[in-house]
């Protein structure tokens, strides 16, 4: 009985210490074969808005931790941050902008308006142009005359008829030319001025006036 149970035992420290050899091969293997590249990272802290150029760098990854929404080290990263981002974060290409982020500070607030190819300067708008707004009147006898109702306010959005960004929209595609057309405009301004374009929104037309 006792020769038994040595055997069994034998048997069971043998099995053990093969799964265990060949565990430690395997991963073994697996951490041979996942080879190390190099990923842009931020080295201090980027708020929206800023420039990123001169606060990035470089940090060692596996590769099976990579997707392709990373930068590569060899890729040259410049522009403006749309989010926070960080320190130690890797950069995403969903993160930068190559053009100027228009921030929603603190104490501002965003509002949408309705405008059309004419009221929208011909479509020829993007996020973080400055313009003025224009109204005229329905009923001028009752209302008065036409002005500009706030002055330098920046654009945070632009849409089409579908809420889908204007500037994603597919300029080769002949059938849907309406796409790129803006349908609605999301400014940044003060609250007292976001009541103060919806009063007049409602009591008239609105336009943009380009610098």
């Amino acid at each position: 009985m006792l020769k038994k149970k040595a055997i069994l035992i034998a048997l069971s420290l043998i099995l053990a210490g093969g799964l265990s050899f060949f565990q430690y091969q395997y991963f073994k293997s697996m951490a041979e074969n996942d080879k190390k590249i190099q990923v842009i990272a931020a080295v201090s802290d980027v708020k929206a808005g800023e420039k990123v150029d001169a606060k990035l760098g470089i940090k060692v990854i596996p590769q099976s931790a990579y997707v392709k929404e990373m930068y590569l080290a060899n890729e040259k990263v410049t522009g403006y941050a749309k989010v926070d981002i960080a320190a130690g974060s890797y950069v995403l290409k969903s993160m930068i902008s190559h053009e100027e982020v228009p921030v929603l500070k603190e104490d501002m607030r965003r509002v949408t308006i309705g405008v059309n190819l004419t009221s929208s300067l011909a479509g020829k708008i993007k996020p973080g142009d400055v313009v003025d707004i224009g109204w005229v009147p329905k009923d001028e006898a009752k209302d008065g005359a036409s002005k500009i109702v706030a002055e330098k306010v920046q654009i945070y959005d632009v849409v089409n008829k579908s809420g889908e960004d204007v500037k994603k929209a597919d300029k080769n595609n002949q059938y849907d030319k309406e796409s790129l057309i803006p349908a609605a405009v999301t400014l940044i301004v003060t609250p007292e001025q976001a009541v103060t374009i919806k009063e007049y929104e409602a009591k008239g037309s609105l336009f943009l006036i380009g610098y």
